[in-house]
């Protein structure tokens, strides 16, 4: 405390500099924000920690430009910030790996987002009339935070030289000379006199070393391997040298790990870790794929740039060869490409063939990534399996052989995954505690929005008629509803099983028995579909949004189908009963 406050309650050094009158006063600075000037601010804000308040960045872009304006204008108008925007926490950034000294961190204020996007908009103003000084405390140079390093050529022998010896001074003070040992932190990376230390490979399994032994569930692993570690690796290996090899060798590592962590097999499709999640995948960084297209972009920005040197020497063959890799698989111009890259490749794998509608309501997949605790971890584990259709079957074992065997409980059918979760006779009693729990699900979140729900049981239908699941009324509409957990792509389009439901529960008399319990008023059959893989079909999305039921409770139905498919994968694998009149005497691989 004593450090910091010696440091922080110096005085800043004063400006010497003769003031003179450059024009007449700039009132411009004290109009009133307008509304482009928000959308701007909010335009370029970027994913930043919250201040003191706790109000998040997404919270401030949530609010829209209006909101802002109308606040940022009350403070204008009082000329008084709030006190909110005066605080701010200090966290303090180490500067060396193992720091020793309170000068080897350096502070970080971080202050109310509100706050800095109303300074934001002010230092955009204040930017066109008064240039910045030199002499701010920001660009002074420390001596005792500097050092040296010089690189001595010895042409007669061919060879070059480390200098430790300290030969430059600054205000009277020797700065001190690196070592050969020792390095420096460049943009990101660490520099010595041998060029740049620590391959990107090193560094990424340092990394996966660490987050390997600390104490996480698997599903935070993944989301600290996403939001952490690759952009750190991606970085370092965009701004350096770099070899396809190395880039090939950085994605076996992430999948190797992820396959440990996870208790993945061997054979888990590669496509599965690098599509996104909204298509169905872990949304992994491929850095084969990304890194190349990343120096390509870098390469182009320099040619845009208006200073004449720097275009130049972009062009220069030297230059060009140091953004390009040769012998990248792939090449794409940018992220949608490689997005639709991987997502055909998942697609067009066998374990990834049933995934082909999860884009279409990609907000219900986000549980994959976000690293909550709305699963505990072998659940997260296992319902990544069955999604990935790389649980154990034994259809799966067989393959690579002649025949693959038919299911042990007397089905007569192949045992898959597809065929255990819908149409096993072993698993139908935990096929409808599934479907019966979507139900329960559902009636519950449309009741809690002002609905009225009769549920399957409380009302008589015509004979031979099977009930609807949920009866869902208001004063002036009727929806009759029912649930379906069916197969995936495979089998056909969710939406035919929805159009199957909807022409099912067309019926007049049935109409009429639910007019009865549910008044007069306007009918309409909505049909519920989820695949066991945990897909939403996009109508059913869009109906359950427009009861007002919150993105949450969808995501949330989702993952509940899952892990209803893993009790029956379960209960599967228990359960030894056999359907012997179904068998009719035949042995397993007859």
């Amino acid at each position: 405390m004593e450090y910091w406050k010696r440091v922080l309650g110096r005085e800043s050094d004063p400006d010497g500099r003769p003031v003179k009158p450059l024009r007449e006063p700039a009132v411009e600075i004290e109009e009133p924000i307008s509304l482009a000037e928000c959308k701007k601010a909010l335009r370029d804000l970027k994913q930043t920690a919250s201040g003191p308040d706790g109000v998040s960045w997404s919270s401030v872009k949530s609010l829209g430009p209006g909101w802002l304006q109308y606040l940022f204008n009350s403070i204008l108008a009082c000329g008084y910030p709030t006190k909110s925007f005066k605080n701010s926490r200090t966290v303090l950034i180490p500067k060396t790996e193992k720091p020793s000294d309170p000068g080897e961190f350096r502070p970080l204020a971080i202050a109310s987002v509100f706050g800095r996007v109303f300074h934001r908009i002010l230092a955009s103003r204040l930017g066109v009339w008064a240039p910045l000084g030199a002499s701010q405390r920001a660009f002074q140079v420390n001596p005792a935070k500097c050092s040296t390093l010089a690189i001595i050529w010895d042409g007669k022998n061919k060879r070059w030289l480390h200098d430790a010896k300290g030969q430059f001074k600054f205000r009277g003070s020797t700065l001190p000379a690196l070592g050969v040992e020792e390095s420096y932190k460049y943009l990101g990376l660490q520099y010595g006199s041998k060029g740049k230390l620590k391959t990107g490979l090193e560094l990424l399994k340092g990394m996966l070393r660490e987050l390997k032994e600390a104490p996480l569930k698997p599903q935070q692993r993944v989301f600290l391997l996403r939001t952490n570690i690759l952009p750190k690796i991606m970085y370092y290996l965009v701004n350096g040298r770099v070899h396809q090899y190395t880039l090939r060798e950085c994605d076996k590592c992430v999948r190797r790990f992820l396959r440990e962590v996870l208790h993945l097999p061997h054979d888990t499709p590669v496509s599965a870790f690098h599509a996104c999640a909204k298509d169905g995948g872990l949304d992994i960084d491929c850095f084969e794929s990304l890194v190349p297209m990343y120096k390509w972009q870098k390469l182009v920005s320099l040619e845009e740039v208006p200073d004449n040197l720097v275009r130049d020497l972009s062009q220069l063959p030297a230059i060009r060869k140091r953004f390009q890799l040769k012998g990248a698989q792939t090449s794409f111009n940018n992220r949608a490409e490689y997005r639709m890259f991987w997502k055909n490749k998942l697609l067009d794998n066998l374990d990834g063939f049933g995934l082909g509608e999860a884009a279409d309501v990609p907000q219900v997949h986000s549980w994959v990534t976000d690293g909550s605790s709305l699963l505990t971890g072998e659940m997260y584990i296992k319902c990544l399996k069955i999604r990935w259709n790389v649980w154990p079957t034994a259809a799966r074992a067989s393959r690579g052989r002649r025949q693959a065997p038919l299911c042990d409980a007397g089905c007569r059918q192949i045992e898959g995954l597809g065929h255990i979760l819908q149409q096993c006779n072993r698993t139908w009693d935990k096929r409808g505690a599934r479907h019966d729990r979507i139900v329960e699900f559902v009636g519950s979140q449309v009741e809690r929005r002002g609905f009225n729900v009769i549920k399957e049981k409380s009302f008589a239908t015509p004979r031979g008629h099977r009930r609807p699941d949920l009866i869902i009324y208001n004063k002036d509409r009727v929806w009759i509803a029912d649930v379906t957990i069916c197969a995936d792509r495979g089998a056909g389009p969710m939406a035919l099983a929805r159009d199957n439901k909807i022409k099912y529960y067309t019926d007049e008399d049935l109409a009429t028995e639910v007019a009865k319990v549910a008044g007069p008023g306007a009918q309409s059959v909505v049909g519920l579909v989820w695949n066991w893989r945990g897909c939403c079909e996009k109508k059913t999305d869009e109906w359950l949004k427009k009861m007002g039921v919150p993105i949450e409770s969808r995501r949330l139905a989702s993952v509940r189908v899952l892990e209803g498919s893993v009790w029956c994968a379960e209960v599967f694998r228990k359960r030894t009963g056999i359907n012997f009149a179904q068998v009719g005497g035949r042995n397993r691989s007859e």
